[in-house]
């Protein structure tokens, strides 16, 4: 199973449209506010999964803008993860604790909440660290980066430097 946050709610029509193209598998409703639709897809893989629920959704008109995953994260939530102190996460950031090179945030401003991948910290953690912490999937983070450049891909074609 997997979520899709769609680019708005879809219209009855393309409910019904999803429905006639064989997507009886969708569950639409919201979540955060975003509208969402839950599929619970067979498929050989994940990746076959989610790209057949994004061909499907493109068929009937209606945009996907990411797939829902735990990939971004705060020191706070890493910190949970690990089952330690955010003081102690805050440490391996500086090197003051650990082995240092803990993976850089997302958006290194100074200001603001500062964005982790859960992606590249987890596999850290179990190296670096020697704890067991679960991975995001793959496949969920591959499939945001996707439909990431799907967003930008006109607005590169056009744009000047």
């Amino acid at each position: 199973m997997f979520t899709v946050v769609l680019d708005r709610q879809p219209a009855d029509d393309e409910i019904d449209t999803l429905f006639t193209i064989g997507c009886d598998d969708a569950t639409f409703g919201t979540e955060a506010n975003l509208p969402v639709v839950e599929f619970d897809r067979e498929a050989e893989t994940m990746a076959d999964a989610i790209a057949s629920a994004v061909h499907h959704l493109d068929r009937a008109g209606l945009a996907a803008i990411r797939v829902l995953d735990q990939d971004l994260v705060t020191l706070a939530d890493v910190a949970e993860r690990f089952g330690q102190s955010r003081e102690s996460v805050r440490r391996y950031t500086t090197g003051d604790r650990g082995p240092g090179n803990l993976p850089p945030p997302v958006n290194p401003a100074p200001d603001g909440t500062v964005f982790y991948r859960w992606s590249e910290v987890a596999p850290w953690a179990r190296t670096h660290l020697k704890i067991q912490v679960p991975d995001v999937d793959p496949a969920l983070v591959v499939a945001n980066l996707v439909l990431q450049a799907r967003q930008h891909f006109t607005r590169c074609r056009t744009s000047r430097p």
